[in-house]
């Protein structure tokens, strides 16, 4: 878990530096003053699903396929549910609060799901 946590951090700095550098140089107009709260939320959220999933993994592996899709979607109805409710609260930039939170969720999801990969596969 350690490994995974300095691995996540990692790239969430560089998610940091690369926000940083396309809202500063390229896109301010559509910076969301958001955007670190939806970060640490990822950050966050992706932890606590890693490790729920890694315990079970460790208890069994068979549950483990069908908890993996269960967590999957919830955390897609959790992050549909805050993007319903961000785009009722600011129509004006409700494309460029999209656009970031699917780009949030595809970069989370294929770290947490390669991550959890190697894993699976050395157990079995």
């Amino acid at each position: 878990m350690k490994s995974f946590i300095a691995k996540l951090t990692l790239l969430t700095l560089a998610i940091v530096l690369v926000g940083w550098l396309v809202f500063a140089m390229f896109l301010p107009e559509y910076y969301l003053p958001v955007f670190p709260f939806l970060l640490a939320f990822f950050y966050l959220v992706t932890i606590g699903i890693h490790a729920y999933q890694l315990n079970v993994a460790k208890k069994d592996i068979g549950k483990f396929a069908r908890s993996n899709m269960l967590t999957t979607f919830i955390k897609l109805m959790m992050y549909s549910i805050i993007a319903v409710v961000y785009i009722a609260i600011d129509r004006e930039n409700a494309v460029a609060f999209v656009i970031v939170l699917m780009a949030l969720y595809l970069i989370f999801t294929f770290f947490e799901v390669s991550s959890l990969t190697r894993i699976t596969k050395s157990k079995k």
